[in-house]
């Protein structure tokens, strides 16, 4: 039997990663081509789409373990069996975006000679980059990272899916030893706690790679964590009320309310991390820091918080409209639900994860290409950020039908196999 898909999700799933690949274009090195240029990103707050990508990932989670029935006892090995599952569903792909990362890095630093990047350094200084990063990219493999393993890295974005995995690892068995314990009491607290914390430790969810410390000295966790453990558990509560609007009967009226608070949640938030990011930013952004006391035998230690403002707190407001629009799109009660069932929506899902693996290829390398090539003077900082989406996009569609080919041939091959030995 074929899983039935939710098309308006995986619609919003594409326009969400998308709203990713562009913010990272921020991360090109322009400066290498247009020195001293004040050139102004899209979308400077996108990082937060992955929220919605977070919220998704708690809701499945409990739909998960809602299938199970309810005398299914819990065991370590229905927790490994849940998690192999997981790992899969995504791990493939991950595997050949960090493969041909690795080979377009060191092609490009091998051929491309620019300052500061690769210029002077001899063969052997070479050969020790190029193993280096053979040896980030074995590691990387094993998405330990946010388990505390942490080294410099290919695939930065890797980082939702390596807290994903350790969120999920950890809430598993508190979830499988009481489902109704969990949805109503447990995960609702672990929420609220943990966005609360966030909060009062810089007012913000960004920087998941910063780390938190017991006693100003001993680091416990990455901020990714937590903003995943809070906003996974915030899927869970999303996926028990969307259960409750599934058994309301809503008035033609109704379904269109529904729609209208739909879009305006998931518009409210493109909205913000574009136009209100644009506008407030160079206003209201500073930096706070922490003089803590003196520790006995030691020295007063300076805490970073990151980047705060007043406006910060919209990102809170922000996560809960998109968690309302989030439960009212599971629940396919709006008006709108219907104009999403068409195979595309569902295509249009499984691509998103490609250009979202795939982008840190282009925003790495694509300004030394330009520079090689001589064609800085040739482009505009618009032009360069729409080749840099352009590239990210096709490269990613050429990846998934590659992909999606192997994958159909290697399950032609094994039906043959075992229609031959009579199964």
């Amino acid at each position: 039997m074929v899983k039935k898909r939710n098309g308006a999700i995986d619609f919003w799933r594409f326009v969400f990663a998308a709203i990713l690949v562009v913010f990272h274009s921020s991360m090109m090195d322009i400066a290498l081509i247009h020195p001293g240029e004040d050139y102004i990103f899209p979308f400077q707050l996108g990082s937060l789409a992955v929220e919605f990508f977070l919220l998704t990932s708690g809701f499945l989670f409990a739909k998960s373990m809602n299938k199970k029935r309810e005398n299914d006892l819990f065991s370590w090995k229905n927790t490994w069996t849940f998690m192999k599952g997981k790992v899969m569903s995504f791990y493939p792909a991950y595997l050949i975006c960090l493969v041909l990362t690795f080979i377009v890095l060191n092609v490009t630093r091998y051929l491309c000679h620019i300052e500061p990047y690769t210029a002077g350094l001899s063969k052997a200084e070479s050969i020790k980059a190029a193993l280096i990063n053979f040896g980030k990219m074995l590691y990387e493999a094993t998405l330990l990272r946010n388990f505390g393993l942490d080294f410099e890295r290919l695939l930065d974005q890797a980082w939702y899916l390596s807290a994903m995995l350790l969120v999920l690892l950890l809430l598993y068995p508190l979830y499988a030893k009481n489902k109704r314990r969990f949805e109503h009491f447990i995960a609702p607290v672990i929420a609220v706690a943990l966005l609360g914390f966030l909060f009062l430790h810089g007012q913000s969810l960004l920087n998941p790679s910063k780390k938190y410390e017991l006693f100003y000295k001993y680091a416990f966790t990455y901020k990714g964590n937590v903003r995943a453990m809070a906003e996974i558990c915030l899927g869970v509560v999303c996926y028990r009320v969307c259960e409750w609007l599934k058994k309301i009967d809503f008035t033609k009226l109704g379904k269109i309310l529904l729609a209208v608070l739909e879009l305006f949640g998931y518009g409210f938030a493109i909205v913000y991390m574009h136009f209100m990011a644009l506008s407030y930013s160079n206003l209201f952004w500073h930096r706070m820091s922490i003089k803590t006391a003196p520790v006995i035998g030691g020295d007063a230690k300076v805490i970073e918080l990151g980047y705060s403002s007043r406006f910060n707190a919209v990102q809170f407001v922000l996560l809960l409209f998109m968690a309302i629009s989030v439960t009212i799109t599971f629940s396919e009660k709006s008006v709108i639900s219907r104009l999403f069932n068409h195979k595309i929506f569902t295509i249009l899902g499984q691509y998103s994860l490609y250009p979202y693996l795939l982008y840190s290829i282009f925003s790495e390398n694509l300004p030394l290409w330009i520079k090689s090539w001589g064609l800085a003077d040739k482009l505009t900082t618009d032009q360069i950020v729409l080749i840099y989406c352009a590239l990210t996009f096709v490269t990613a569609a050429i990846v998934m039908a590659l992909h999606m080919l192997v994958k159909n041939l290697l399950r032609r091959r094994k039906t043959k196999r075992l229609a031959a030995q009579g199964v």
